[in-house]
């Protein structure tokens, strides 16, 4: 069996096929290239969606005409997983018209919903299992006495990886995690990461930061902490349409596409090929120029000592004043509205419960 995994999908900009007519055709090679793989998996960050309203105090909602499902269908994804902070960022309704959307073009999802999926293909066998961190700040993650989101809790995720080994599926994790826009995954998604390893057989799927991150291999089972961007552009909001919230970088720009090749069970080889969001066009594979497949490898032989933590400090702290430097009072006037506070104490609830069921849990293992 062939497993390709896409990394942070969201079809609005330059992205969308109303706004970038020759679209398709720039992603013909990497067509081309999926068109072999009998499984094709995305992170859909966004929902499909007509005329539904945005909901919930946010920095940034993004949205994606329905339109752009034919970017899916042309690339062959076959499955998505919508467990990430965006999808229910237009409510129930827009996710409802998102999952409808999949479901009439034959396109898998899971990540919801307390949805899973297991497939077989040629008698290999794969599970494919998503959940979003809160410490991504995600919306709805409740909707009607029903769950929303499927959440990173770690005991969920044991059990459902030790259904996995009971029925003898290979469990494929997406895991929507980080801090956005910086190359080190955190010292905790590492040893949690680690720690499923060393118990299961597994892939690890990660997604959320938007740049790429390090890749390991742990006892045979392949760890990719951040894929980085599949197709995603500049985001802005209403309040400021003329200069963007998010500027993609040129680390924004390039992302991966992992290919995997799955026999007896396990995953006996991979391959990682880069993808380059260009503002002319999308480049794939060798002509993607000075892409360096291992550059951010290395940092993780140190994961969780001092000096790993303080130098993933630093680039979060760089991050972070970057953006400030490029903002006056003006524009923190122009945002100041009641959901700021909403957006404040939504962020803080979020770290509370995350502190319960995945960072106190995880701080046991060291």
């Amino acid at each position: 069996m062939k497993i390709a995994l896409l990394g942070d999908i969201a079809p609005f900009g330059r992205c969308c096929v109303r706004e970038r007519p020759n679209l398709l055709s720039e992603l013909d090679k990497v067509a081309e290239a999926l068109r072999d793989h009998d499984v094709v998996i995305g992170n859909l960050e966004t929902p499909f969606i007509g005329d539904e309203r945005p909901v919930g105090s946010k920095s940034a909602h993004v949205k994606s005409h329905p339109d752009n499902v034919m970017i899916l269908r042309h690339l062959g994804v076959t499955h998505v997983t919508l467990a990430n902070n965006h999808i229910f960022d237009y409510g129930v309704a827009g996710y409802r018209r998102t999952v409808d959307l999949l479901e009439k073009n034959n396109i898998g999802w899971f990540g919801t919903e307390g949805r899973s999926l297991r497939l077989e293909v040629d008698s290999e066998k794969i599970a494919l299992l998503g959940y979003c961190s809160l410490n991504t700040n995600p919306s709805q993650q409740t909707m009607a006495r029903k769950q929303g989101l499927n959440l990173l809790d770690v005991d969920r995720v044991m059990a459902d990886m030790e259904e996995c080994r009971q029925s003898g599926h290979l469990p494929i994790v997406a895991v929507h995690s980080g801090q956005e826009h910086v190359h080190t995954p955190s010292s905790e998604d590492v040893a949690f990461a680690r720690k499923l390893a060393s118990k299961y057989s597994y892939v690890y799927y990660g997604h959320h930061p938007h740049v790429i991150q390090g890749k390991e291999r742990v006892d045979g089972s392949p760890i990719f902490y951040s894929l980085g961007n599949f197709l995603f552009d500049d985001v802005y909001t209403p309040r400021d349409p003329d200069k963007p919230l998010i500027r993609l970088s040129e680390a924004n720009r390039t992302g991966i596409v992992v290919s995997l090749d799955v026999r007896n069970g396990a995953v006996q080889s991979s391959r990682v090929l880069p993808i380059h969001i260009g503002p002319d066009r999308i480049r794939f594979g060798s002509e993607v120029s000075g892409f360096a497949a291992d550059e951010f490898d290395p940092a993780l032989l140190t994961a969780g000592s001092d000096d790993y933590n303080a130098s993933r400090g630093a680039a979060i702290a760089s991050y972070i004043g970057g953006r400030r430097s490029l903002r006056d009072m003006k524009w923190y006037l122009r945002r100041l509205n009641p959901g700021s506070a909403g957006i404040i104490l939504a962020a803080r609830r979020n770290a509370k419960r995350h502190a319960e069921i995945f960072s106190s849990k995880v701080s046991r293992w060291s």
